[in-house]
């Protein structure tokens, strides 16, 4: 039995905490949240089969989270909307085992949420808890008005902006601003769907993304994703555009922005394409970042997961995915026979089975635009077992079983055996 502290109550330190009480049902886990409930905002989010795969382990309920399967991508020129190619994803759940889902952001997260309200009454969610530091040889938590705590494993999971890095891999690990932002807001299906303009994309259209653009993303350009999350209820945008001058300093997911300025930036685009943004409300705009890979995710008794360990781009949808394999491995690793004695090389474990995969996954995802050759080569000496040729595209059937053929559960348990 351990007592476990997690430091974030996002989807990363949501799934830990799940995974965890899994493993040992007798342990007790304290989440630490400086929030008064981190409740996922941002939009919608894609979840790749090696991720929900993980999710269907747990029991979560994919129809009451208004989950959709991820059928197809078309791309369609935003200023002619000429057809430029149509991919069809078809028989993912036969292939890999697992569906390929699309999620409101909130609905995955209010998921996870039931589940560990369903599954244990010895996970504990602290709310309002800042976290000043953590001393991972002595398993301390100092929180910012309630003193030290002491616990035998600590898990961080405080996202891209964690303070807590330094402490475990020992230098500052720098956050990468892209020059390259995105504008994110949601319109109702049901308004798309009534607009001669904008209905002719999605009416009798499988479930998945749209993307329409104007020019290539590195040039860099212009780009507008949209896909419908919320059971079908509501349509995801994001228009991903060069950075302004008042975006350089832009922090978190939440960051207010005028709807004008889409407007402004998509002047370019068909009338139908346009209406997609026209009206639109609550507008955000996120700066896009990544980090480098690390050499390690772990100090003693700590654990770095989710994008506290392996910040990346969207460009392959892993970011969440990559977090629900961290959870998997724990779950694994940190199983019931695991006695606070174990925990650091436990803690070794995780990091031998992680830092290979995630630093792979990273550098696929943060330099995709860039020379294929190079990338390739890079993730080479990350990663020895096979991985994408530098001709395969983004979403082509290389790169979909490189992410979701593999198994942390079974890859977990083979270096346990070890």
């Amino acid at each position: 039995m351990l007592d476990i502290g997690i430091i974030g109550a996002g989807i990363g330190g949501l799934s830990a905490a799940l995974a965890l009480t899994r493993a040992s049902p007798s342990s007790t886990i304290t989440i630490f949240e400086k929030s008064q409930f981190r409740n996922e905002t941002g939009a919608a989010i894609i979840i790749g089969p090696n991720g929900t795969r993980i999710l269907s382990r747990w029991g979560f309920d994919f129809a009451q989270a208004g989950a959709l399967d991820y059928l197809q991508m078309r791309r369609i020129k935003a200023d002619t909307i000429e057809e430029d190619s149509t991919e069809q994803f078809e028989g993912i759940e036969g292939l890999y085992g697992a569906r390929w889902l699309m999620f409101h952001r909130a609905d995955l997260h209010a998921g996870l949420t039931r589940l560990i309200r369903e599954q244990s009454e010895r996970i504990h969610l602290r709310l309002g808890e800042a976290v000043e530091g953590v001393d991972p040889e002595e398993g301390t938590i100092t929180l910012s008005d309630a003193g030290i705590v002491q616990k035998d494993l600590l898990i961080i999971a405080d996202g891209a902006h964690s303070n807590l890095i330094s402490t475990i891999i020992g230098r500052n690990y720098p956050v990468i601003k892209s020059p390259m932002s995105m504008y994110r807001f949601l319109q109702p299906m049901n308004s798309i769907l009534a607009n001669p303009q904008t209905r002719q994309f999605y009416h009798n259209q499988p479930s998945g993304f749209t993307t329409f653009y104007k020019s290539e993303v590195g040039r860099p350009g212009l780009l507008l994703n949209t896909y419908p999350c919320r059971g079908g209820e509501l349509l995801y945008a994001a228009l991903l555009h060069p950075t302004k001058p008042k975006e350089r300093d832009v922090e978190g997911w939440d960051s207010p922005a005028s709807i004008q300025d889409i407007l402004d930036d998509a002047k370019g685009f068909h009338p139908s394409v346009r209406a997609i943004c026209e009206g639109a409300t609550d507008v955000k705009v996120y700066r896009n970042m990544w980090r480098d890979p690390v050499e390690t995710l772990v100090k003693s008794r700590a654990i770095l997961i989710g994008d506290a360990a392996h910040l990346m781009l969207p460009t392959h949808g892993q970011g969440a995915s990559q977090a629900l394999e961290d959870a998997m491995a724990l779950e694994v690793l940190f199983d019931k026979s695991t006695k606070s004695d174990d925990v650091p090389h436990r803690a070794q474990l995780f990091n031998k089975l992680r830092v290979p995969r995630v630093s792979a996954v990273q550098t696929i995802s943060n330099k995709m635009m860039g020379s294929p050759d190079k990338m390739i080569s890079e993730v080479k000496r990350y990663y020895d077992r096979p991985v994408p040729g530098p001709g395969a595209k983004t979403f082509s059937k290389e790169y979909n079983d490189f992410f979701f053929l593999y198994d942390v559960a079974e890859e977990a348990r083979k270096i346990l055996r070890l």
